[in-house]
């Protein structure tokens, strides 16, 4: 009898704690997909973006590429010329497509956290091509709680004004 109130506390913090972590959460892993339809052979439009190294030749927001050919550095103009480090994780020429993730990143400027993205161009039957952009990313702040400029919101609007400018771009360079 004398230990049963150290019992009912052990209890209570057990159910406490417990409760606390069930309810509690961090980032969820977000997805985003973005494409669009160009009238361009997709050879035409695979030869314009297949080039690691050079996605500011297409892409109207970065303002300089560093690049080695397996790693680039991108200068993002609308996040403060922002320097986003990425590296080439897989790359097909045959299917039109490649696969990147970031390595470093101010998350000021572009909040996300373990990025990786995949761009492909597939052939229409009526001659066109569509691009898709797509990539799976967490909010830049890992821990509950993020300020607004690291949340959820935050980091899927700079993903798709990154992905839409580029794509919106494209388009126009290859249809003029």
């Amino acid at each position: 009898m004398k230990y049963l109130p150290g019992i009912i506390f052990l209890i209570v913090s057990f159910f406490n704690l417990t409760i606390t972590d069930v309810f509690s959460h961090g980032p969820t892993r977000q997805k985003l997909k973005e494409s669009i339809t160009i009238n361009a052979k997709p050879e035409d439009v695979w030869n314009l973006i297949k080039d690691f190294g050079k996605i500011d030749i297409w892409h109207p927001s970065i303002s300089k590429v560093e690049s080695d050919g397996k790693t680039r550095t991108i200068y993002y103009s609308p996040r403060k010329n922002t320097a986003i480090k990425q590296k080439l994780e897989n790359y097909s020429d045959e299917k039109m497509m490649y696969k990147t993730s970031i390595t470093e990143v101010d998350i000021k400027f572009f909040p996300v956290n373990t990025y990786t993205a995949n761009i492909s161009v597939k052939g229409n039957e009526d001659g066109t091509s569509t691009v898709l952009w797509k990539a799976a990313f967490y909010r830049a702040y890992v821990n509950n709680d993020p300020p607004p400029e690291l949340n959820e919101a935050a980091a899927i609007k700079a993903v798709k004004e990154f992905f839409q400018s580029g794509l919106n771009n494209l388009k126009k360079k290859l249809e003029n």
